[in-house]
């Protein structure tokens, strides 16, 4: 079970988010729900996502009934990346999630950070295929870094992230 997302700050909390899948290529949106469930442990949220990230992905593609549930259950979750709050992996910790089988012909955005994680990420990694750009503004604006597919420091974005872009290996933002 979740823990409360107002506590997403803790020491050593392990939170996460989802996702949309956009084709490559095309603009990625800069209107995704924000939506995160936070854990007291890296097992008990990685657990979440393989379980499809329930209600979380229902919330995230916009679904209601019996009928959005089923399409929704029917959608593979998967970590695309990894961000924390201390340098080289350390600290609280936000694992992006999305629908599919990572970043395979398409792309991730995530256009604001929660509170608590806007200009606090220190460490990035991309997973499934993907790389980052993080952005030093919301929206995918200003300054921007590419992680590939890992950075033990964000350099001169260090704390200062607001918005991060996942796309395929070898894509740069």
């Amino acid at each position: 079970m979740p823990a409360d997302v107002a506590a997403q700050t803790a020491p050593d909390q392990v939170c996460t988010i989802g996702g949309i899948a956009v084709p490559e290529g095309a603009e990625v949106p800069d209107d995704i729900p924000l939506v995160m469930s936070c854990f007291d442990s890296f097992d008990e949220a990685q657990s979440f996502i393989e379980a499809g990230a329930p209600g979380d992905l229902e919330q995230l593609i916009g679904v209601d009934g019996a009928a959005g549930r089923s399409a929704a259950a029917a959608a593979a979750t998967v970590t695309i990346g990894r961000v924390w709050t201390g340098g080289s992996r350390s600290g609280s910790e936000l694992i992006h999630w999305g629908t599919g089988s990572g970043c395979y012909g398409v792309t991730f955005g995530f256009p604001s950070l929660p509170a608590g994680w806007n200009d606090n990420i220190r460490s990035a990694e991309g997973y499934s295929n993907c790389w980052a750009t993080h952005y030093e503004n919301a929206s995918y604006g200003g300054s921007r870094l590419n992680c590939i597919p890992y950075c033990s420091n964000l350099g001169f974005l260090d704390g200062q992230s607001s918005s991060i872009v996942y796309r395929p290996v070898g894509t740069y933002g």
